[in-house]
């Protein structure tokens, strides 16, 4: 089999593989969904050279870096362990922090033990599919059943209307590997042997 007989079968196996990688599970933004969490408005501008920096808009229009808000470093008075009546702490500490890094704040219970903020307050940053009132983590939920939400199941609903994006990005790459493979055959045949007269 030459070399180009074997580039039709290649580009549809790149495909095919393409297409059975799982995509990487998606995080929302741990310092988004702490000020968020809180009942505070997140925004965030871009720098002329293409850095974003989050903000965290306090009460009384006082915007501070989201990041350091999450990590206990301004606005402590503010924060989450304050609301419940504990100490706050900034602390630097991998296992305690976990996927938040090496920094992070922790609440100082009464018995002196800490926890971080956001396992504390039960947050989890994993997105999440969501159709109506379902919403599911594609990590856990393998039998999770979309499209019964407020619009009477039929997935309609103004948070479930992107529900078809993954199934048309799945429905393109599937007609382009049908139609690289038409491509190919045609391809081929017509690039056969050439008969010549007797």
């Amino acid at each position: 089999m030459t070399m180009d007989a074997k580039l039709p079968l290649i580009i549809i196996l790149l495909l095919a593989a393409i297409i059975a990688v799982p995509p990487a599970a998606a995080m929302i933004n741990p310092s988004t969904g702490y000020c968020e969490a809180l009942g505070y408005q997140y925004t965030d501008t871009v720098a002329a050279d293409g850095a974003m920096t989050g903000f965290c808009v306090l009460p009384g229009n006082r915007s501070v870096d989201a990041w350091q808000f999450l990590e206990g470093k301004t606005a402590p008075e503010l924060s989450y362990c304050k609301k419940q009546g504990l100490e706050i702490r900034t602390v630097t500490d991998p296992e305690a922090c976990g996927m938040l890094g090496d920094t992070c704040a922790v609440c100082v219970k009464a018995d002196g033990s800490t926890q971080e903020v956001t396992r504390m307050m039960g947050l989890d940053f994993r997105e999440k599919v969501c159709s109506g009132n379902i919403c599911c983590d594609p990590k856990t939920d393998i039998s999770c059943s979309l499209g019964q939400g407020t619009d009477g199941g039929t997935g309609a609903s103004s948070e479930g209307q992107k529900d078809w994006l993954p199934l048309a990005v799945i429905g393109i790459v599937v007609l382009i590997i049908i139609a690289a493979a038409v491509y190919f055959a045609m391809r081929k045949k017509g690039s056969g042997p050439e008969k010549k007269s007797p």
